[in-house]
C-alpha cells in the first residue's frame, strides 16, 4: 500500500477529506516509520498507548522531573497511536473492535495530557475544559455517525495531531524553562482550549448543515 492509497483509506475511516498541513505531516511520518510494525497485531500497538502515557505523567510529574524525557515519551504515544491503524490498513487487519479500541485509547491519552497540565501548574479553570472540549469533538462525531451522518466531515485546527504537539512542545519547553513550569502549563492548556472551541464551532457549522431537517 502506498502512502497516497493509505490517505484515501484513511479519509474513508474516518469520515473526512484528505488531510492537510500538520495533519498530513504527522500521517506521513507515522506512515515511514510504522513499517517495521507491520508484523505484530495492530490492538496489540494500540494497548502500547496508556502505558506510555502513564509513563509520561510519571516522568513529569515525580519528584525528580525528567521534562524531555516525558516529551519524548509523549511523542512516541502520538506516532503509537497512528501506528496501529496505519499497520491494520498495511496489513488487512482492520476490525470493528481495533476501532473501539483505538477510540477509547484516543480519548484516555487526551485526559493523560490534560493530567500533566494540571499537575505542572495549570489552572483547572483552563485544563479541565481544555481536554473536556476534546473528548466532546470526538463524541459529536460519533453521535452524527449514530444519526445517519456518511458525508464528508471537517478536520478542525484541534485534531489529535495537534493535541499530541502541545503536550511534546509544552513538556519540551519546560525543560529548558523549569522555573517557568507553571506558566508553561497555562499558556498550552490555553492554546489547547482557544483551538478546542475555534473547533467546536466549525464542527457544529458543519453538522448543523448536514443533519439539519
Amino acid at each position: 500500500m502506498t502512502f497516497e492509497e493509505y490517505l484515501v483509506r484513511w479519509a474513508q475511516l474516518h469520515g473526512t477529506k484528505r488531510p492537510s498541513g500538520i495533519v498530513l505531516a504527522w500521517l506521513r511520518i507515522s506512515f515511514a516509520l510504522s513499517t517495521p510494525l507491520t508484523r505484530f497485531n495492530p490492538n496489540l500497538i494500540t494497548a502500547c498507548g496508556p502505558l506510555l502515557m502513564l509513563a509520561a505523567i510519571y516522568f513529569a510529574g515525580s519528584a525528580n522531573r525528567n521534562y524531555f524525557l516525558a516529551s519524548i515519551i509523549v511523542l512516541t504515544v502520538g506516532l503509537v497511536d497512528s501506528f496501529d491503524g496505519i499497520v491494520a490498513l498495511r496489513t488487512s487487519k482492520t476490525s470493528s473492535w481495533g476501532a473501539f479500541l483505538d477510540g477509547i485509547v484516543d480519548r484516555l491519552v487526551d485526559v493523560g495530557i490534560g493530567i500533566i497540565l494540571i499537575a505542572l501548574g495549570a489552572p483547572i479553570e483552563f485544563a479541565v475544559p481544555a481536554f473536556a472540549i476534546a473528548l466532546i469533538h470526538e463524541y459529536m462525531r460519533a453521535k452524527a455517525s449514530g444519526v445517519g451522518f456518511r458525508e464528508v466531515g471537517m478536520i478542525t485546527p484541534a485534531e489529535k495531531p495537534t493535541r499530541v504537539a502541545i503536550g511534546v512542545m509544552f513538556l519540551f519547553a519546560c525543560g529548558l524553562l523549569p522555573e517557568q513550569t507553571a506558566r508553561l502549563a497555562t499558556i498550552a492548556s490555553q492554546v489547547w482550549l482557544i483551538l478546542g472551541a475555534l473547533s467546536f464551532a466549525v464542527l457544529m457549522r458543519a453538522f448543523r448543515k448536514n443533519l439539519k431537517g
